[in-house]
C-alpha cells in the first residue's frame, strides 16, 4: 500500500464529500460521512501510514463502547470512502478489505394499538387549529408511514386532493416516490386546507402560542418532534414518535396480507431487508398469539391433572 500522508488523505476526503455533493446526496447523508471520515482521521494521524489497516484497526478499536447502531454506521461510511478512493486509485489497496461490519440485534418494536390511536385522536377533539392540524399529522404518520423529514418537506402543489396522492421529494437519498391516503386521512386534510388556504408553499404550516395557523410558516422536522412528544403528554400514550408510526405501518400493512414488496415501495427502502425487521414485530405478536394451542406447561399440567 503507498504511503498517504495526513494531508493527502484529508483532501481525498474532501474530495470525496464534493463528489457527494455532484451526485445528489442530501445534506444529512453528506453531514453523515463528513462526522465519519472526521471522526477516523485522530487515529489516522497517530499513523506513519494513515490509510493504513493498523490506523483502521485503531479506529474501530475505540468505538468498543458505542451503541452497536453506531459502530455499524461509522464502519459502513468509513468502509465508503475507502471503497471509493481505492477505485479512483488514491490507495493501492483497500484496509478495509476482509473486516466485517457488526451485526445490529432485531429489536421490537411495539406497534400502536387501535386504543393508542384512539386516545391520541380523542385528545385532539376539542376544534382547534392546531388540533385539526395535528390531526392531519397523525393520520398522515399512520396511513403513510413517511418518514418526519419528508412529511416537513411536502408542499401543498405535492398533494392531489383528488387522487388521494402525495409526491414525496425529499425521500432519504434523493429519490421521489407517491404514496397514498385513504377516506379518514382525506377527511382530515380537506379540514385542515380550509383553515390552510391555497397560499403557495408547505403543506404544514406553524401556529401561534394562541393555537391558530401562521400563514406561511412552516412547521420543521424538529417542530414535528416536538408535536408528537405533546401528543403523547396529552393522550397518556408513550414513546409516540414518528418511527414508531412507520413500524405500525409496516405491521398492520403485513397483518392485513400486504405484500412486502408493496410495503418496501410505500416506505421509500431500496431493498427489503429494513420491512422484515418492521415486520419482526408482527412475527413476534403472531407467535405469542398461538403459543395458547401448543403451550408446552399447559399440555404438561392437562397430562398430569388427566393421571391425577
Amino acid at each position: 500500500m503507498q504511503i498517504s500522508p495526513i494531508s493527502n488523505l484529508e483532501e481525498t476526503i474532501e474530495e470525496f464529500l464534493d463528489i457527494c455533493r455532484i451526485d445528489g446526496k442530501s445534506p444529512a447523508t453528506i453531514t453523515a460521512y463528513q462526522q465519519s471520515l472526521y471522526r477516523f482521521l485522530p487515529h489516522a494521524r497517530l499513523q506513519q501510514e494513515p490509510s493504513s489497516r493498523k490506523s483502521i484497526l485503531a479506529y474501530l478499536s475505540a468505538m468498543q463502547g458505542l451503541a452497536r447502531e453506531s459502530r455499524h454506521r461509522y464502519f459502513r461510511e468509513t468502509r465508503r470512502f475507502f471503497n471509493w478512493a481505492t477505485v479512483e486509485g488514491h490507495f493501492e489497496s483497500n484496509p478495509f478489505d476482509g473486516l466485517k461490519n457488526v451485526r445490529i440485534p432485531t429489536k421490537i418494536v411495539k406497534p400502536f394499538s387501535t386504543d393508542d390511536i384512539q386516545k391520541m385522536v380523542a385528545s385532539l377533539q376539542k376544534n382547534l387549529d392546531r388540533n385539526i392540524r395535528d390531526e392531519l399529522v397523525l393520520m398522515l404518520l399512520l396511513d403513510t408511514g413517511i418518514r418526519r423529514g419528508e412529511l416537513a418537506g411536502i408542499d401543498l402543489e405535492d398533494v392531489d386532493t383528488a387522487a388521494r396522492r402525495i409526491r414525496i421529494r425529499n425521500a432519504k437519498g434523493g429519490n421521489q416516490r407517491v404514496v397514498p391516503y385513504a377516506s379518514q386521512c382525506a377527511e382530515k386534510m380537506r379540514m385542515y386546507l380550509s383553515l390552510r388556504g391555497t397560499t403557495p408553499g408547505r403543506l404544514l404550516w406553524s401556529v401561534h402560542s394562541t393555537g391558530h395557523i401562521r400563514i406561511g410558516a412552516p412547521i420543521t422536522a424538529s417542530g414535528i418532534r416536538l408535536l408528537l412528544a405533546r401528543l403523547g403528554r396529552l393522550s397518556g400514550v408513550d414513546k409516540v414518535h414518528a418511527h414508531r408510526f412507520r413500524h405500525t405501518f409496516a405491521t398492520w400493512a403485513i397483518n392485513s396480507d400486504a405484500r412486502e414488496l408493496d410495503v418496501q415501495h410505500l416506505l421509500g427502502h431500496k431493498s427489503l431487508e429494513m420491512v422484515r425487521r418492521y415486520s419482526a414485530s408482527y412475527q413476534s405478536e403472531q407467535a405469542a398469539n398461538r403459543h395458547s394451542a401448543f403451550s408446552p406447561g399447559d399440555q404438561m399440567l392437562d397430562r398430569f391433572l388427566q393421571r391425577s
